[in-house]
């Protein structure tokens, strides 16, 4: 598995530990400067606070290939 279909529900992202990401996935949440450490204890980095356009665009790409579109990723809520 490279990456997950989220099918528009970024959730499903919350319910997984670091260790259950594929690497492909870390790799992409890396660039949206996630860590093992702060993933597994849900301290978000700077970019969860972020627009959509605010996100350079490596942030964008990732976000992409993570599932996230514009809407998504300015309407979700992290929990």
């Amino acid at each position: 598995m490279q990456v997950r279909d989220m099918k528009g529900n970024p959730g499903i992202w919350e319910k997984l530990s670091w260790a259950d990401l594929s690497s492909k996935e870390k790799e992409l949440w890396t660039l949206l400067g996630w860590q093992a450490d702060k993933w597994d204890r849900n301290e978000a980095p700077a970019s969860t606070s972020k627009l959509w356009k605010d996100l350079n665009y490596q942030e964008q790409n990732a976000a992409t290939n993570l599932g996230f579109t514009e809407d998504i990723w300015n309407n979700f809520e992290d929990e």
